[in-house]
């Protein structure tokens, strides 16, 4: 555990933590000018604006870690799922050569605009979906012929954090992965010990609101390798992250037993 990385996690969630504060005002405002006053009396609708607004002014920066984000995305080969990728600050670094059909799953409507944008940008235009819903709406995910065993790929970049029932969704993309199928993970979780998880812990009795759900304190590392059976269990911090930060990550593959 490195003093600079303790420092440099402090001195971003400190950030987070005040542009969330003060992207309040604004979400509520935005809710109004959009003929929905009653909606500000709504605490999850409140905190899907306030996160709207919040991921426009500091979503680029905080996926600005290319070079992580490169070595998990860029694993993906087949059938995938892109999971929460917001306003497609990511998807450039899918490989289209390894890639037969993208379905990002992504619940916030009001990124798709952003994220389309991104998905022709990247060349991915012929192949990318985006399904404006959550893995758990399993019929309507049917739809788009998702289902158990259908997807080779699944990519998971800091958003399980924020998913509302991490362990029950978690298991069910487990039965969607096909015998063989890769999780593929970079995911911010829960701190070993020290001052970052005490941080954490203080912090995360407002930041699930600011961040539209997303939970610090989320021992995601457990929920997924309880998931089911797996044939390769291979989650680490990356270099340089000790898992004692404020905001610490794991990154790396599970793929599932055939």
């Amino acid at each position: 555990m490195t003093v600079f990385s303790q420092a440099r996690s402090l001195f971003f969630g400190s950030v987070f933590l005040t542009a969330g504060f003060a992207s309040l005002p604004f979400a509520v405002l935005s809710l109004i000018l959009k003929g929905r006053p009653f909606d500000i009396f709504s605490k999850s609708k409140i905190s899907s604006a306030n996160f709207t607004i919040l991921w426009s002014i500091v979503g680029k920066p905080s996926a600005a870690d290319e070079k992580l984000t490169n070595k998990t995305i860029s694993q993906a080969y087949g059938v995938y799922l892109d999971l929460g990728p917001g306003t497609g600050f990511t998807v450039h670094h899918f490989d289209k050569s390894k890639t037969t059909k993208i379905f990002g799953i992504e619940p916030n409507k009001a990124f798709h605009p952003a994220l389309q944008k991104a998905i022709d940008a990247a060349g991915l235009t012929d192949i990318y979906t985006i399904v404006g819903t959550g893995v758990e709406d399993s019929e309507t995910l049917k739809t788009f012929g998702i289902e158990e065993g259908s997807i080779d790929t699944i990519v998971a970049c800091k958003v399980l954090c924020s998913v509302p029932e991490p362990k029950a969704t978690i298991e069910h993309l487990y039965k969607i992965l096909a015998p063989g199928g890769q999780f593929l993970v970079l995911e911010h979780v829960k701190a070993k010990w020290g001052i970052g998880a005490l941080a954490q812990a203080l912090a995360n009795k407002i930041w699930p609101f600011l961040m539209a759900g997303c939970n610090l304190c989320r021992p995601t590392e457990a929920y997924l390798y309880g998931a089911g059976e797996w044939e390769v269990k291979d989650l680490q911090h990356p270099e340089g992250v000790s898992g004692h930060e404020f905001i610490t990550f794991t990154q790396g593959r599970l793929i599932k037993a055939k």
